[in-house]
């Protein structure tokens, strides 16, 4: 930079011209973050701006159009040619072709801990490519065709203009870093429609629309498009070299490829996510309906999973021993278990509405949208209830980023993964309950980063979303789904289940972010207080929750000690045992009592919570519901049918005895005792629109509420006998069969069999859609891909609460293969 230059007797530093520090100088013309992110604060040169737009748009669309004429005739053959190419062959195509192209990928976390990055005067033109498209390397190109091929798809179908805010996103760690050398120029530079590219002046709103952006900052856009682009075209003519242009077109397999709209690694069954794959994606326009998907989807996940530790003993016992693991049950006591273990239960059912009022807010985005859809489009201003409806879906998911990665914070120093890097000791000095977490080593580092990568990444992805000099959250999920899918099984077994639930959590909660601020006209950023205020916005129970937890509040100590021991003491430690006769039901009721007694201490303990002047008492029974599953008709009637189940299996073998017979559920007391623990009003299966959804549906849920898949119904479904084994599984009748484990690939090529695709959805979730629309996430099992007995039956139950499935529906085919 021109005020700065190396400094004559400490090498590898800089010192500085003071005047003409001063004089380089040039403040925005606004001083939100917005436009000061369009201009560096200090002028480098003026350049002949027009010229060089000019010349960076003609490299684009001419390449774009070159790349689109030779896909509609030569694709086919493209296909073929890099498919047989070894890696090798391909690196070598590469970087004959693409010289500037990086070797290995995560250049932005290599390069911030290079002493080249310090050293300004040695900044070179191929370096700064490299950063330019950060994600573009060789590496990721040569492994898996699918890549280029997605590459060349997507970059041709959709204009550049459509990748505009992708690409300038891709540029912020660097930009903040101060990466780039920078020309200095005045005017901004419009980033939509048919003025792409050309300079205009300064107008306020609309820079702050992102209609357009300052010229520093644009010209690196346009600069990094021309670059991908013309890389690109110089990969297809090599490919493509010594073809007869002569032959008829062949495009029947690339249109079949494409038709898709999504693709797959190569030896992956699921389609790849769109959040960790943006490059290789679709642009990211805001789909309002694909946000609702994803909160419902999630809100649906962990209701289920809340149900089921409600409503199955063996789920929740499964639940306890995996959260058991964690260090720091080595050093607390008797109350510190109990009380932790409920705080964890306590803070999932706030995670469940959490995710309720989030559908809220991106359903409220979408009912605005459609009625003022007509009103927007770039270039013109968004109408204001919608403007502000978005701004308000944006706070609540900036909020719940920094919630979640706090949650990871606080979680990654006890997982047995990743202990060795913490102490955790117990000193005289601190007060009861509290035990010193200490870091042994740095984590911010090159050496941390290359020896222990994912430690590294667990420790960055708590960062703070808006901090510009924070590691993207997307590259780092990126990273770590990378890693992990290359990792020995020893390395991806230190990423226990838990852990990754919670960063499927995380990745979902920023995919949504991260959707909604590259959207184009950008929304006005809104502040809490604002919005908290508006009358409009108050009253929906995000801002309800906002307004309650101000200053944040905590459930009593007391009252998780006593909820938890209810857990660990009077349930956990007392599991019946032995053969299946009289015994064995009574401990079986003592055991279902002991975990409806816990549950009903959580119950007050989150009545207590929202018990005030700011939800109504209404409200708070509706958000009572879904931790309320044992209450229902529905539980009452499974639990009898089971053991009545149980019953006949000890009569068919004459173990039945008159203390037995006390116990039948078809005596009058029993049956009376259990009428009265029935409530007066039938819990709702569905709510009304203030109501968080329950998932505390019936086992045999009524299908004609949900209308969620045709899939729905009684008609009998076609599978092989390897997936009939499977669903059969998921539907046991015998106990060999309830013992069962199925691999995770297997279940996925029998759920894809029957009408779904499945698509990675952050972390360890995986997307199925059915091909009309219904859809529900499953959790890839970690570290070992086998799905154990417990989980593959509450899947079952998962797909027949909202796809009607049963055993009975699934019929082997003819001749017994697909």
């Amino acid at each position: 930079m021109r005020p700065f230059y190396p400094h004559p007797q400490q090498p590898g530093t800089y010192t500085f011209d003071g005047i003409a520090l001063c004089e380089s100088i040039r403040l925005p013309p606004c001083s939100c973050i917005d436009c000061q992110t369009g201009f560096y604060l200090e002028q480098e040169q003026y350049v002949d701006a027009r010229s060089l737009l000019e010349s960076y748009t003609k490299d684009i669309h001419e390449s774009r159009k070159y790349l689109s004429d030779r896909l509609k005739t030569r694709a086919d053959l493209l296909m073929s040619r890099w498919r047989k190419f070894s890696q090798d062959k391909r690196q070598a195509l590469l970087t004959e072709v693409a010289p500037d192209l990086e070797i290995s990928p995560w250049i932005n976390i290599r390069y911030s801990y290079t002493l080249e990055s310090k050293l300004i005067h040695n900044r070179s033109l191929r370096r700064r490519r490299q950063l330019l498209a950060p994600w573009l390397n060789v590496h990721v190109l040569k492994t898996h065709p699918a890549v280029l091929y997605a590459l060349l798809h997507y970059r041709t179908a959709y204009p550049p203009q459509d990748w505009a805010a992708f690409d300038c996103r891709q540029l912020t760690f660097s930009w903040a870093a101060g990466w780039f050398d920078v020309d200095y120029y005045k005017k901004c530079v419009v980033m939509y429609g048919p003025q792409y590219g050309e300079l205009v002046d300064w107008e306020e709103a609309t820079a702050h629309r992102a209609d357009i952006l300052g010229f520093p900052r644009a010209r690196l856009v346009l600069e990094a498009q021309a670059f991908i682009l013309t890389t690109l075209r110089s990969i297809v003519d090599k490919i493509l070299d010594g073809v007869d242009d002569s032959l008829p077109a062949r495009t029947e397999k690339w249109l079949e490829l494409t038709a898709n709209a999504a693709f797959k690694r190569t030896g992956e069954v699921e389609f790849w996510s769109p959040y960790t794959n943006q490059a290789f994606s679709a642009p990211p326009l805001l789909d309002i309906d694909y946000l609702i998907s994803l909160a419902k989807t999630r809100l649906e996940a962990t209701g289920d999973h809340l149900w089921h530790l409600q409503c199955d003993p063996a789920y929740m016992r499964r639940h306890i021993k995996t959260q058991s693991r964690k260090s720091i049950f080595k050093v607390a006591d008797e109350n510190e278990t109990a009380s932790h273990f409920a705080f964890e239960i306590y803070v999932e059912i706030l995670g469940h509405y959490w995710w309720h009022w989030i559908e809220t807010e991106c359903r409220n985005v979408a009912d605005l949208h459609r009625r003022f859809r007509d009103s927007i489009y770039p270039g013109h201003p968004l109408p204001p209830r919608y403007d502000r409806a978005v701004g308000a879906l944006e706070l609540i998911l900036v909020n719940q980023v920094i919630y979640r990665a706090n949650i990871l914070h606080n979680t990654v120093p006890y997982c047995p993964g990743f202990s060795q890097h913490w102490t955790l000791n117990r000193h005289s000095d601190l007060p009861p309950g509290y035990a010193k977490l200490q870091r042994k080593d740095k984590n911010n580092t090159m050496e941390a980063f290359e020896k222990d990568p994912l430690d590294w990444c667990l420790l960055q992805l708590p960062g703070k979303p808006d901090e510009q000099t924070h590691y993207d959250h997307q590259m780092l999920f990126a990273f770590l789904q990378n890693h992990l899918s290359h990792c020995p099984s020893k390395e991806k077994a230190r990423v226990d289940e838990a852990l990754y639930k919670d960063l499927s959590e995380l990745s979902t909660c920023h995919e949504m972010l991260v959707a909604v601020r590259l959207s184009r006209p950008q929304n006005k950023a809104r502040h809490i207080n604002e919005v908290v205020a508006s009358d409009a916005d108050r009253d929906r129970q995000a801002w309800k929750m906002m307004r309650h937890n101000e200053p944040p509040r905590a459930p009593a100590q007391k009252d998780l000690e006593r909820c938890g021991k209810r857990l660990l003491g009077d349930f956990y430690a007392n599991p019946p045992s032995g053969p299946k006769n009289s015994e064995w039901v009574r401990k079986s009721r003592a055991h279902r009592t002991a975990l409806e007694a816990f549950w009903s201490s959580m119950r007050e303990i989150v009545k207590k919570y929202f018990t005030g002047p700011i939800f109504t008492p209404e409200e708070v029974d509706s958000l009572l519901e879904i931790i309320s599953a044992n209450k229902t008709p529905e539980y009452i009637d499974a639990v009898r049918s089971e053991e009545d189940k149980i019953l006949a299996e000890i009569k068919n073998n004459n173990e039945i005895e008159p203390a037995l017979r006390q116990l039948s559920l078809d005596d009058s007391t029993s049956k009376a005792k259990r009428e009265l623990q029935t409530p007066r009003e039938k819990i709702k299966s569905r709510p009304e629109s203030s109501s968080v959804q329950p998932t505390a549906a019936p086992i045999t849920p009524d299908l004609t509420q949900s209308g969620e898949s045709s899939l729905k119904n009684n008609d009998p479904i076609l599978v092989t006998e390897r997936s009939l084994n499977i669903f059969g599984y998921m539907f046991p009748e015998t106990a060999e069969e309830s013992g069962k484990t199925v691999v995770w690939d297997d279940f996925v090529h029998a759920i894809c069999e029957v009408g779904f695709t499945a698509r990675n959805n952050g972390g360890s979730a995986v997307l199925f859609e059915s091909i009309d629309g219904g859809k529900i996430v499953f959790h890839k099992p970690h570290p070992v891909a086998k799905i154990d007995s417990v989980m593959l039956r509450s899947m079952g139950k998962r797909m027949a609460k909202w796809f009607g499935w049963n055993r009975d529906r699934f019929v082997l085919t003819n001749n017994g293969n697909a």
